[in-house]
This record gives C-alpha cells, structure tokens and sequence, in this order.
C-alpha cells in the first residue's frame, strides 16, 4: 500500500493519499477498485480531521473554521474514484484575517480587541479595531502615521492613508507543519481500511 504522498506549489500545499499504485490495474477487480476507493476516501476525511485538530493545537481557528460543511477552509476537492485512486487534502492559501481571532463581540467600531492567534495566548491590540469590508466581512485593522512601523507586525495589507488591514497565517501555511506529522497514522489506517475491505470481500 502507498503512503500518502505530500506536495507544493506556489499557492496551496497538498496532500495526496494513493493506494495501489503499484498494480496492474487491467488485472484488478472492479470492485477492488470501488473498495480501494472507498478506502482512499475514508483516509482522507480521516485525515483532514486529524490534522484540523493538530493545527487548532497550534493556532487558534475557531471551532468548524477548518472542517465545516459548507466553507471549510481545509477541504477535499478531490476524492478518489475506482478510475483515480488518489485524494486531495487542500488548505486555503489566502492569509487569515487577524479579525477571525479576535474574542469577546465582532462589532464594527470595536477598539483595542483581544486577540488569539497562538492557541492559548491572548493580546490587547491597543491601537487596532473592527471595519466593514466590501465583502461583506469585518477586518481588523490600524492606522500608522507617515514612515511609522509596528514592532513585531503581522502581515499587513495598505488599503488608504496608512490604514493596514492586519492578517496571520494562512491555513495551508499551518496545515504545513502538521501535514507530515499525522501522514503516518494516515498510511497506516489505509492499509488497515484497505485489508479490511478485502478480506471482507473474499
């Protein structure tokens, strides 16, 4: 059985879970592919929600930011087929907002929020505060005077005389360093899925 094979590129990191890669799919069964693939996907849902939980560990994503069923950021946009037996796992590639780790009221106009990015560790931002964004969304966001900087800044977007929309990590970016981590129980589930299966079926 593959391990789960991990993977880049400028805009998202991937992981990919592929079994069987190694047989002659001409001589395999069509319902071992179906069960290969039922198995493939069974991992992959698996480790999307292990590696959600180790990245909370880590950094502070709200409960069902990651996972929930209609706007996960760490999604599946691939499952596999008995035609591809491979999955993806993908985390959004987009910076987080610094306003979807604020705590206490989301308001527009909130000054001086608390903040937790690093699970566990909670920050008054003193100078920052709470906007409406053309989205529809609320950013958190500070206004510098001419040449200033903030120590220690965070990823910072320029929208208009020196007012900064503040971001953290990205979720791929997190999803990054758990990814390899938890890919070892995720190839060894596999295995234990895909042999389930088969004995289940001779």
């Amino acid at each position: 059985m593959a391990q789960p094979t991990v993977s880049s590129d400028a805009q998202h990191y991937v992981v990919a879970v592929e079994g069987l890669a190694a047989l002659d799919f001409d001589e395999v069964p069509e319902r071992v592919k179906k069960f290969a693939s039922r198995a493939i996907n069974t991992t992959a849902r698996r480790y999307r929600t292990k590696s959600a939980k180790a990245m909370r560990e880590q950094i502070a994503f709200p409960a069902r930011y990651l996972t929930g069923a209609a706007d996960g950021r760490l999604r599946i946009p691939r499952f596999a087929s008995p035609e591809d037996l491979s999955a993806t796992i993908r985390g959004r590639g987009r910076p987080t907002s610094l306003a979807t780790f604020v705590r206490g009221p989301k308001v527009h106009g909130r000054k001086a929020p608390t903040v937790e990015v690093a699970a566990g560790r909670r920050e008054k931002m003193n100078r920052a505060f709470l906007m409406n964004l053309r989205n529809g969304n609320l950013g958190l966001a500070v206004r510098l005077a001419p040449g200033e900087k903030i120590e220690n800044k965070r990823r910072m977007v320029l929208m208009n005389n020196g007012l900064y929309l503040l971001y953290g990590p990205s979720v791929d970016q997190v999803f990054n360093t758990v990814a390899e981590d938890v890919s070892e129980d995720a190839a060894d589930f596999l295995e234990q899925e895909f042999t389930r299966m088969s004995e289940a079926l001779l």
